[in-house]
């Protein structure tokens, strides 16, 4: 199929938001938080209403490219001209959370195989871990529903507040940023809090939790650095650099 997404009628913006969901894609496949043709990063241009942009349903993260980025309306409706299948159940929550949240472009719904366990677990995640301090403050838990209409959107955004993150119960998860880069970061340290806490669970030692303060701290070192914003920025470059050198056709258009 000929490409919707010719970068000669894109705007620089839109390009690199392209190229960067399509990054993003590719490393959440190689994080283990790919899960078939399941989940979704739905963005937004930044200030940008009633435009979002997704990927086809029919895709592995594996292999998202630019050019296979769709442009949708609010309302899941392809306005770019392609003629892919596109997930109401994606573009639903995150038109819903763009709609409340202006600081939010990004939202990304995965199945990470830790983070779905801990989302059976009655307590959740524990904070005893260095990446799970990052959740002492913006995590929030909401209960299943798999259909995304409008009512269970709304308990969404109503969950997730102004928070980083989201776990569904006995489902999966959503993280939010300003970027791809934000998001993709959250739920790595997500993903990585829940898959340590698993480890500790089972070995059957008794676990260690922090006081109060001792949270605070570690929530502080985080992101109560004002000369550094740990929103992904810094890591990011590094990361689509290791992309380019084991295989760059996330840039295709």
């Amino acid at each position: 199929m000929a490409s919707i997404a010719h970068p000669a009628n894109l705007c620089v913006a839109e390009k690199e938001l392209r190229v960067e969901m399509a990054a993003g894609f590719r490393w959440l496949d190689k994080l283990g938080m790919s899960d078939l043709t399941a989940g979704s990063i739905v963005a937004r241009l930044s200030g940008v209403i009633g435009e979002l942009f997704t990927h086809p349903h029919d895709l592995h993260f594996d292999e998202v490219c630019a050019r296979d980025i769709v442009k949708v309306d609010d309302q899941a409706r392809v306005i770019d001209g392609s003629d892919r299948r596109i997930n109401f159940a994606a573009i639903n929550p995150a038109a819903h959370v763009f709609g409340s949240r202006p600081d939010v472009n990004v939202i990304i719904h995965a199945h990470s195989p830790a983070i779905m366990a801990v989302s059976g677990m009655k307590d959740g995640l524990q904070l005893v871990s260095e990446p799970a301090f990052a959740f002492y403050k913006g995590l929030s838990y909401v209960e299943p529903d798999f259909h995304f209409e409008d009512d269970y959107c709304t308990a969404v955004v109503t969950a997730l507040g102004g928070g980083k993150a989201l776990i569904y119960r006995n489902h999966a998860f959503a993280t939010v940023g300003k970027t791809v880069a934000e998001a993709l970061l959250n739920a790595y340290l997500l993903n990585q809090a829940c898959d340590i806490q698993l480890r500790m669970q089972a070995s059957g030692e008794e676990l260690i939790y922090p006081s109060e303060v001792e949270l605070q701290r570690h929530y502080d070192a985080f992101y109560g650095n004002p000369k550094y914003i740990y929103d992904g920025s810094l890591e990011w470059p590094g990361m689509l650099r290791r992309l380019d050198r084991e295989d760059s056709s996330f840039r295709n258009f």
